[in-house]
């Protein structure tokens, strides 16, 4: 069966052109936050779960998710956002598993922002994180969101720190516009496509 990697990183830190790299490779990638919002759209139980416990406005007529009803719901209030996350994850967890099982392949990518957080490490034989100065990530996010400075610290105060994030990860990719991505990709895929343990690089 192939290996399943874990691949996070804060936000900003370019996770997914990383990704997209890999993908570049023949790896099939695993986007846990995009399947997410499927899954709360198809998967009836989850779906249930979600309107019992946030309700009918949580889903607009034509059957989508009413997204600013929930994210004004679960803003600042931290017990709410750990509900809804107690109902998603576990479904997103059982769609990866059946995901994984019918990929091919040496090795699959999981990758979702809050990996670690969550403690899903012990799932996955190695764990990669995608790793950028908070400077860089702050201005990345406002360009590419329209976000206010402050709005941007108040998602990434939800997230661990960039030093602990490190500190747990297994691999490195340093992603901060100086550092070519490729070869850290390339060196990777080496390690991941061999038979040796793909911890064996890490970085502690």
């Amino acid at each position: 069966m192939a290996k399943r990697i874990g691949i996070t990183g804060n936000i900003g830190a370019g996770k997914t052109t990383v990704c997209g790299e890999f993908e570049r490779l023949g790896v099939p990638v695993y986007y846990a936050d995009e399947r997410a919002k499927q899954l709360m759209v198809t998967d009836q139980e989850l779906r249930g779960a979600i309107l019992e416990r946030f309700g009918a406005e949580s889903y607009r007529v034509d059957g989508t998710v009413n997204r600013p009803y929930l994210a004004q719901r679960v803003f600042g209030d931290p017990a709410a956002l750990a509900e809804l996350n107690a109902l998603v994850h576990p479904a997103v967890a059982r769609d990866a598993t059946r995901w994984h099982a019918e990929q091919r392949g040496p090795y699959t990518l999981h990758e979702a922002a809050i990996l670690l957080e969550i403690g899903a490490q012990q799932k996955y034989e190695a764990m990669v994180v995608v790793d950028c100065p908070y400077p860089v990530r702050l201005a990345r996010v406002v360009a590419r969101d329209g976000i206010s400075p402050e709005a941007f610290a108040a998602r990434a105060a939800q997230q661990w720190s960039d030093d602990r994030k490190r500190a747990a990860a297994d691999h490195v990719i340093i992603n901060d516009g100086r550092h070519l991505i490729l070869p850290q990709v390339l060196g990777l895929d080496r390690i991941f496509r061999s038979g040796a343990a793909p911890k064996l690089t890490a970085r502690r």
